[in-house]
């Protein structure tokens, strides 16, 4: 009697055996897609990552070549207000002469 148990045990052990492979298989092949699909989606949010970084660089460099340009406007705004440009301007558009200048004109000018 006790042969026969022992060969029963063993029969169904072996066919346990084999559902639990195919489980196991089942269950090694979800876990192999969802690490394929995880790595590919950590690849291309790598990707987006880089691309990110260099346009933060892009927009630093436009920011710092409009920060000079708004100087240079400042600047020459200041210039602006002063006698000296308001004084140039004058002679250049309207011919201002000062007191303590000499005009000399040619013949073709009359």
């Amino acid at each position: 009697m006790m042969k026969r148990r022992g060969k029963k045990r063993r029969a169904g052990y072996k066919r346990v055996s084999a559902e639990n492979r195919l489980a196991m298989l089942a269950i090694l092949l979800v876990v192999c897609l969802l690490f394929s699909v995880l790595l590919l989606e950590g690849l291309r949010l790598h990707d987006r990552i880089d691309a990110g970084m260099q346009r933060e660089a892009e927009l630093r460099e436009e920011i710092r070549a409009e920060e000079l340009r708004t100087e240079s406007i400042e600047a020459l705004n200041d210039y602006m207000l002063t006698d000296e440009s308001v004084r140039q301007i004058a002679k250049d558009r309207l011919g201002l002469v000062e007191s303590d200048e000499l005009v000399l004109k040619s013949a073709d000018e009359e």
